[in-house]
C-alpha cells in the first residue's frame, strides 16, 4: 500500500486559500470602507443618522476551507456578515430594505452590485466578488441567532430567515480536536477542488455548495488520526466521508425543486434554520452527484491498493487534477505527519 500522505499534504498546499492573503484583506476593506462612507452620505440626503452596524467573517473565509479558483474563469469568493442595530419587527412588512441600504450605499463601488436572494454580491473585474450577507439585531450580537434578509429584490416573497452564522465553527470546535480539524479542513478543502473541477462547465445549483458539506462532515467526516503514532491519513479520513455520502442517499425523498419524490441526499442544518443544504439541487442532478461520487471513491479505493507511489498519485490525479503531484516511487519517508503505521479505522457511519 502506497503512502501519499506527503503528496496530500503538498497539494492542499498549493490549491489552499488563506484568510491572511493581502488581496482578499485588501478587496474586504475596500467594500467596507465603502459602505460606511455611502450609508453616512446617502441617511445625510435624509437628514438622518445612519444605523450602526458591524461586519464579521463568515463561510469558508472564516472556516479557512476556501480554495484558489481551477483557472482564470472563476473568482475568488469572501463572505462576509453585516448585522445591523435595528429591529427586525421594525421592517417586517419590508426585510429587503437592509439589504437596498448596502446595494445603494456601494453604488459606484464597482461596476456589478446585486441583491441576490441570501446577500449583496460586489463583483469586481479582477476576478473577486464579495457576499454580504446583511442581518437585523437591535444589540448586534453575533454569538446567537440573527434575523437575515432573505430574497431577490422584487421578488414577491422577501423574509426574515432566522440565522446561526457562528455556529457551524462552533461546533465544528467542540466535535474534533485541533489535529482532527486540521484534517477535516484539508479533507474539505480537496473535496471542494474535486467539486470545482468536477463541475465546471455546470449550470447554478447543480453542484453541492462547499457549505453543504461542511455541515456534512459534522457527522460524516471520520478523523483518521494515530494520536500514539503521531500519523495522519488525509486519503483515508476522504474515501470514509465519501462512502458516509454515498450512504446517505436515500428514496422516496421529497424535493422542494422538483416538486415530486426522487433518489436524494439530505443533510439538515442541526442549527437554525434547520433547512436542507441540498435542497437546491434537483433530482436529476441529485443522481448525477450520486455518480460522480461513486467514480471518486473508486478513486480514491484504486489510490489505497496501489503497490507504488505514482500509480496511487495517478489514481488522486484523475479526481483531483493536475494540482496533486505526480509522486516519487523513491522518496524518503521524512514527512512529520506522514503514515507510519496504518491510521486508526473508523467504520463508515450510516446515517438512518
Amino acid at each position: 500500500m502506497a503512502d501519499i500522505q506527503r503528496q496530500f499534504e503538498t497539494f492542499i498546499d498549493t490549491i489552499k486559500l488563506s484568510e491572511e492573503e493581502t488581496t482578499l484583506r485588501e478587496k474586504r476593506e475596500a467594500v467596507l470602507n465603502a459602505l460606511d462612507r455611502g450609508l453616512k452620505r446617502d441617511f445625510a440626503k435624509k437628514n438622518q443618522t445612519p444605523p450602526r452596524y458591524k461586519h464579521f467573517n463568515q463561510g469558508s473565509y472564516s472556516l479557512k476551507t476556501g480554495i484558489k479558483p481551477v483557472d482564470d474563469g472563476s473568482d475568488y469568493d469572501i463572505d462576509v456578515g453585516i448585522v445591523f442595530a435595528v429591529d427586525p419587527d421594525t421592517y417586517q412588512d419590508d426585510p429587503g430594505i437592509i439589504k437596498r441600504w448596502v446595494r445603494d450605499a456601494l453604488d459606484g463601488h464597482t461596476d456589478d452590485i446585486r441583491i441576490k436572494t441570501p446577500c449583496v454580491t460586489v463583483t469586481y473585474k479582477a476576478g473577486y466578488h464579495v457576499d454580504l450577507a446583511v442581518y437585523a439585531k437591535s444589540d448586534m450580537d453575533i454569538s446567537g441567532e440573527l434575523s437575515l434578509s432573505w430574497g431577490k429584490e422584487f421578488a414577491s416573497e422577501q423574509s426574515w430567515q432566522t440565522n446561526n452564522p457562528g455556529e457551524l465553527k462552533r461546533q465544528i470546535q467542540e466535535t474534533f480536536g485541533e489535529t482532527e480539524r486540521k484534517q477535516f479542513r484539508r479533507v474539505l478543502r480537496a473535496l471542494k477542488r474535486w467539486r470545482d473541477l468536477t463541475y465546471k462547465n455546470a449550470t447554478g445549483h447543480a453542484a453541492p455548495v462547499g457549505v453543504g458539506l461542511t455541515i456534512a462532515g459534522l457527522t460524516m467526516f471520520k478523523p483518521q488520526v494515530d494520536i500514539f503514532n503521531d500519523t495522519q491519513d488525509d486519503r483515508l479520513a476522504t474515501e470514509v466521508f465519501v462512502r458516509n455520502l454515498l450512504n446517505a442517499f436515500r428514496d422516496l425523498c421529497w424535493s422542494e425543486k422538483d416538486q415530486k419524490y426522487g433518489r436524494r441526499l439530505e443533510v439538515k442544518v442541526p442549527f437554525a434554520p434547520h433547512s436542507d443544504v441540498f435542497a437546491r439541487i434537483n433530482n436529476n442532478n441529485m443522481a448525477k452527484l450520486e455518480g460522480y461520487l461513486k467514480n471518486l471513491l473508486a478513486n480514491l479505493e484504486a489510490a489505497r491498493d496501489a503497490e507504488k507511489n505514482t500509480v496511487a498519485c495517478k489514481h488522486m490525479r484523475v479526481s483531483f487534477g493536475e494540482d496533486f503531484p505526480e509522486g516519487d516511487d523513491d522518496q524518503e519517508d521524512t514527512t512529520e505527519n506522514s503514515k507510519r503505521h496504518p491510521a486508526v479505522w473508523v467504520p463508515p457511519h450510516t446515517s438512518g
